[in-house]
């Protein structure tokens, strides 16, 4: 098998090194006539009436200014810019923490600060931040209902900081297990809380671009901590990354809490001034102010209990954003990159394996920044497709050779173009739609009245898989070759096709209001039928 001829030792060093596939956050056609997906026909209000949503006709979001949204939303997204940062330590410092690189400051094991990690411990130093995200993937939910979106992105920049900390001056195992734990922590908080947070500022128009800064400062994240590792001690590196907290609460600081938060906490005047900032001084934030009390007030008409969540309007868009997150984490990212470097040597490189992963994440980078372009135009499940076909293809291609590899190297030999050609569409298509789209499809599906624990499952659900898919990608490539491994997850890739041709419903240019009352009249029209 072409997999044979890599050591145990290297797989396990692989297997450990951070490529997460979190790094890579729905709209396709318009929920209209008798589009709807999930049966029924569409929800979209004929008539302004007592309709909250049907507020949205009379407001015209083209004279509300851009930059203080696009601000705002880089601010939050910030926070991404930490995670990643902390998801992308691991992999540039692992030679150090098991002294086997020449940019080790400390050589001496009798030295308080010799770190020597054997293959058991560096899994954990690079697992454990997935068990720190599951912890705050649940907790983000409540919390940013309980203190506010701004407020709770400020407050994990605490255990960013103590985590950068306890790493940068650890002088055993445990300080940098603690370190790992907490910096998951903040980033499974931040991986709730900042993309709601983003689609709530938002005006229709302007959300699918900004929707996908949170992943791109993800990869600029993983990227900054790749370049950091190219000529600097990991001590130095911790130490440098303690910076991004600081950072991120200084840019957090002026900027307004999402105004469907004060409304639903009673301070209808700091909404008016938080709409006011993030819409400019020429648009008249009126309407959109009685459209969000009204919906605030629609809310709290009934309490929320959990047989609720047993209802269409609230178990579908928790469905999709589950969904989505699925098909991302078994798009076969983790496949790709855990044999990035041998197909950069097929192909005849010399890369390094640290500059090889800073190839590979700058090629994620520009696919994610064409999709932020496009994304506005053709709509999210448009831009899902195409994502998955080219993922599937890549697949399929990377499977074909590793296949021939393991049959006939010299026939192999004649097609040393295409493992590279594949893994270069792969990573762009991906940064393109399956990265980002999963996170703003989350965000913009969920209501209001459960988007705080929707948010929380959904960025569970992403830790958790990325995790599983992390922990069982060896057993897997063991069970089935190489060529198998890259065949199921194309596999999987097809069937995301099905699923957003089927099943994803288009949101591009979809207020708050109009997306759950698709849901909900989906539902109200489905127990007429009944």
């Amino acid at each position: 098998m072409a997999g044979q001829h890599l050591q145990q030792k290297q797989l396990q060093t692989n297997a450990s090194r951070t490529f997460p596939s979190v790094v890579l956050c729905l709209p396709v056609q318009e929920m209209s006539g008798d589009e709807n997906p999930f049966g029924g026909k569409s929800s979209r209000p004929s008539s302004v009436g007592n309709d909250p949503s049907a507020l949205d006709s009379e407001i015209d979001y083209s004279i509300a200014n851009k930059r203080p949204q696009i601000l705002a939303a880089l601010a939050a997204a910030f926070s991404a810019f930490a995670m990643g940062a902390t998801l992308g330590w691991s992999s540039p410092v692992q030679p150090q923490l098991q002294q086997n690189s020449t940019l080790n400051a400390v050589t001496d094991g009798n030295s308080t600060w010799f770190i020597d990690l054997d293959d058991d411990q560096i899994s954990w130093v690079g697992s454990l931040i997935n068990v720190g995200a599951s912890i705050g993937a649940i907790c983000g939910g409540y919390l940013m209902d309980r203190f506010g979106r701004v407020f709770v992105l400020m407050a994990v920049c605490v255990p960013y900081l103590t985590g950068w900390l306890l790493i940068a001056l650890g002088v055993n195992p445990v300080m940098l297990y603690i370190g790992r734990l907490l910096g998951g922590l903040a980033a499974g908080i931040s991986c709730a809380v900042a993309p709601c947070y983003i689609g709530e500022i938002a005006t229709p128009n302007v959300r699918g671009t900004v929707g996908f800064f949170f992943s791109t400062n993800i990869g600029l994240g993983i990227l900054f901590t790749s370049l950091l590792g190219l000529g600097l001690d990991w001590r130095w590196i911790s130490g440098i990354c303690a910076i991004t907290p600081l950072v991120l609460f200084t840019i957090l600081y002026p900027v307004p809490e999402s105004p469907y938060f004060l409304v639903k906490n009673g301070d209808v005047g700091k909404a008016s001034k938080s709409l006011q900032w993030l819409r400019g001084s020429r648009f008249n934030v009126d309407a959109e102010l009685a459209q969000i009390t009204a919906r605030v007030s629609e809310d709290k008409t009934e309490q929320l209990h959990l047989t609720d969540f047993l209802r269409p309007w609230a178990y579908k868009p928790i469905l999709i954003g589950v969904a989505v997150m699925i098909f991302q984490q078994f798009s076969g990212l983790n496949a790709a990159l855990f044999y990035s470097v041998e197909i950069l040597q097929v192909a005849g490189s010399k890369l390094d394996a640290l500059v090889a992963a800073v190839v590979v994440i700058i090629t994620l980078l520009l696919g994610n920044f064409l999709g932020a372009v496009v994304v506005s135009r053709i709509g999210r499940r448009s831009l899902f497709m195409i994502s998955e076909a080219t993922a599937c293809l890549s697949m399929c291609a990377l499977g074909a050779y590793f296949h021939i590899l393991s049959k006939d190297r010299d026939a192999a030999g004649s097609l040393s173009w295409l493992p590279l050609t594949s893994l270069i569409v792969f990573i762009s298509g991906i940064g393109m739609g399956l990265g980002p789209l999963p996170w703003l499809i989350s965000s913009e599906v969920l209501p209001a009245k459960i988007r705080g624990q929707g948010s929380s499952i959904a960025a569970l659900a992403n830790f958790g898989l990325s995790f599983i898919v992390t922990k069982t990608f060896i057993d897997i490539q063991r069970a089935v070759t190489p060529a198998g491994a890259f065949w199921f997850y194309g596999g999987f890739c097809f069937l995301g096709i099905l699923f957003a041709l089927f099943l994803l419903p288009e949101t591009k240019d979809k207020t708050s209001e109009e997306i759950g009352a698709f849901f909900a009249t989906e539902a109200v029209e489905r127990n007429q039928r009944e």
